[in-house]
């Protein structure tokens, strides 16, 4: 059996899927998600196309590749989400992903893209409130308790929006109201 803790491979977040399909053309037992999964999850547009799909409401949204010009479909509405496409832990995400005008949309875009180095996602902005759900098995289905990041407001009433630089705290809820 294989604790499969990989989160990178030689710097590059984006390989741990290949891990994972290492370890089952080995026909090794190892524990975390599947490479398929690992696939859908990386990229954050076809998991809403897949959720949508299964008809599970999903904010609208398009994607930037990297350093194409940015033009947004006349369906999406301000104010509007930026963040990168195929990144996880909220990096390249903070206050300043959250925009009112096509202005800061294409400078966060560009910051994406430079900065990132990721496409960049673009969706509308729904506040809310951010839940965790884990669940595990193949044939049998296993759902563990639902977590809430919680958050301090800040002082000056701007939503609130997980970053890579902001303190939360994870909190089990049973009953999510």
């Amino acid at each position: 059996m294989t604790f499969n803790l990989v989160e990178e491979l030689q710097e590059l977040p984006y390989f741990d899927q290949h891990v994972v399909s290492y370890l089952e053309l080995r026909k090794q037992k190892y524990t975390g998600c599947n490479p398929r999964g690992l696939i859908i999850a990386r990229d954050k547009a076809l998991t809403k196309k897949v959720l949508a799909y299964h008809r599970i409401r999903v904010p609208r949204f398009t994607v930037v590749p990297n350093r194409k010009k940015v033009s947004i479909p006349k369906r999406l509405r301000f104010p509007i989400f930026i963040k990168p496409l195929n990144v996880e832990g909220s990096e390249g995400v903070a206050n300043a992903s959250l925009v009112r005008d096509m202005d800061r949309l294409a400078e966060r875009v560009n910051f994406i893209h430079e900065k990132v180095n990721a496409p960049a996602l673009i969706e509308e902005f729904i506040e809310g409130r951010e839940i965790y759900v884990g669940a595990y098995g193949n044939e049998q289905l296993t759902v563990l308790p639902a977590w809430e990041l919680t958050m301090s407001k800040p002082a000056d009433g701007s939503p609130l929006i997980p970053t890579d630089r902001q303190n939360g705290t994870l909190s089990t809820k049973r009953s999510l109201d």
